[in-house]
């Protein structure tokens, strides 16, 4: 059994897999891991250069499937993955140096966790590497049995990002804990939520996990055509999240705490939804009244008073009017 399982959903990425899989191939000790290659329907030359990669590296397998989004991809990994632990890493970005060397020596020093975080660098276009201004890792465990207070603690230090987690497998089978693959887009978060019901014990890490590229063309955060999609994947999680606490899996007090994380997502998403192309709003605005439930929550929205006349706007006049107002506000 290997110790680390390392999840690479791939999805037209051509340009960047190269990169992404020789940072894995090169990482220094003994090969004690395994590579999956979720190839998730890509159009591209991503399947064959996935084969390619697993005839040449050892350690590195394949897996092709129908797309089905990032989240399904994940899952499919999930189910094949055999290592003591899983390490999520995105097609496009890279892995640190020296990241496996240093989780055998932390995990041999800190043992009894399932879920061990850590810490990511920005990895810019002109290929400089910097911290992510706003995050704060505090090293050293972290246990409570407060919902509220394990999510500030993750999110001060992380804001859902699965790629700087090391996961117990185990943990995770026991618990059945996966991805919800109808959300399809920012699946991080609500996976966290997921997590944190079944672990009141976290350890956070000293220790850089993961390059992460940042303004991507054309990836789900830069691409205003996107937009409807990312409605639609916060759509589904907070259906999931209602059906979590309508069965009596979470109580009241922790499905409101739920209800705040979601709202921090949408509402800078809702926002961006005031744009001039009103074919964009309008595809938008389906998902939008569906997350009505929603717009009496976040923490976030009240940092700026702008954002609460926002947040007031869309609860006293509706999501059309509002954002047609915005976007012809922001064109004046």
């Amino acid at each position: 059994m290997p110790l680390f399982s390392i999840i690479i959903p791939v999805y037209n990425v051509q340009n960047y897999l190269a990169a992404c899989i020789k940072s894995v191939a090169e990482q220094e000790g003994p090969r004690d891991w395994e590579c999956l290659l979720v190839d998730d329907g890509s159009t591209d030359l991503c399947p064959q250069m996935c084969d390619a990669f697993a005839r040449e590296i050892p350690g590195v397998r394949v897996i092709h499937r129908q797309n089905g989004g990032l989240a399904a991809a994940r899952n499919t990994g999930l189910k094949a993955a055999a290592g003591e632990w899983i390490l999520f890493l995105d097609s496009d970005d890279a892995m640190a140096p020296g990241l496996l060397a240093a989780l055998r020596r932390e995990l041999a020093d800190h043992p009894g966790y399932d879920w061990y975080v850590g810490k990511h660098l920005e990895w810019l276009p002109d290929g400089t590497l910097k911290e992510h201004e706003g995050l704060r890792l505090l090293p050293g465990p972290f246990d409570s049995s407060d919902y509220a207070e394990r999510l500030h603690a993750l999110y001060a230090a992380g804001h859902w990002s699965v790629w700087k987690y090391c996961l117990r497998r185990a943990w995770l089978v026991e618990n059945n804990l996966h991805f919800w693959p109808d959300v399809r887009w920012a699946e991080d978060w609500p996976f966290d939520l997921l997590l944190l019901t079944q672990c009141q014990r976290l350890y956070f890490l000293d220790v850089v996990f993961t390059h992460y590229r940042v303004g991507r063309q054309g990836s789900l955060l830069t691409d205003a055509r996107n937009l409807p999609k990312r409605f639609k994947g916060l759509a589904a999680a907070q259906r999931h999240l209602a059906a979590l606490a309508a069965a009596g899996h979470v109580d009241a007090a922790t499905y409101a705490v739920m209800c705040d994380a979601a709202a921090d997502v949408f509402w800078p998403q809702a926002r961006t939804a005031a744009i001039p192309d009103a074919a964009i709003r309008r595809r938008c605005l389906k998902y939008i009244r569906q997350l009505r439930p929603l717009y009496s929550h976040g923490v976030e929205v009240n940092t700026r008073r702008d954002w609460r006349i926002f947040r007031t706007m869309m609860r006293l006049f509706g999501p059309r009017f509002t954002l047609w107002l915005a976007a012809h506000a922001k064109k004046g």
